[in-house]
């Protein structure tokens, strides 16, 4: 009997070549990957159709400047609405980033981060609320902070390091 490389004794007596092993579990990472593709798809059409939805409903509430009541309540409603709309999408932006790439970038998933505390900002000071000073630091703390850890998470991203 020839030689023909590695050989696994298998139960029974039988001998399993290393090559057809390895070919089966080629052929079950490829339906991996297939399988994951389409999920990654559906789940891209669901993202498209949930920011519809909410697109529409962003839309649909500046009808409701034309009711009678105050109107820089509703104004400051809306704009928070808008706000947090952004932070949703800029939300889904980085998951289908995340599908593509198949990894998380922590310089992107500081983005939506950086935006919702912007949008908190904004919403805080446009409610013309008391706002004290230990609320600002902390805010401007914050910003910092965060705007720091993105800076360095692309200055020593993996990517970098492959280009030097």
């Amino acid at each position: 009997m020839p030689n023909t490389g590695f050989n696994f004794v298998g139960v029974g007596r039988k001998k399993y070549s290393a090559m057809k092993i390895l070919s089966g579990r080629k052929r079950i990472d490829e339906v991996f990957q297939l399988s994951l593709q389409l999920i990654v798809n559906i789940l891209i059409v669901y993202i498209i159709f949930i920011l519809l939805i909410g697109l529409g409903k962003t839309l649909w509430t500046v009808t409701d400047l034309w009711l009678p009541g105050h109107f820089a309540d509703r104004l400051s409603q809306i704009i928070a609405d808008i706000l947090s709309f952004l932070v949703i999408l800029e939300l889904f932006r980085n998951f289908v980033e995340y599908f593509k790439a198949q990894r998380f970038r922590l310089h992107s998933m500081m983005d939506p981060l950086l935006i919702f505390v912007v949008r908190e900002l904004i919403v805080i000071l446009y409610a013309h609320e008391m706002v004290g000073w230990g609320k600002i630091i902390g805010f401007a703390a914050l910003i910092l902070s965060l705007g720091i850890v993105r800076t360095l998470a692309v200055v020593f991203s993996p990517e970098s390091e492959k280009v030097a």
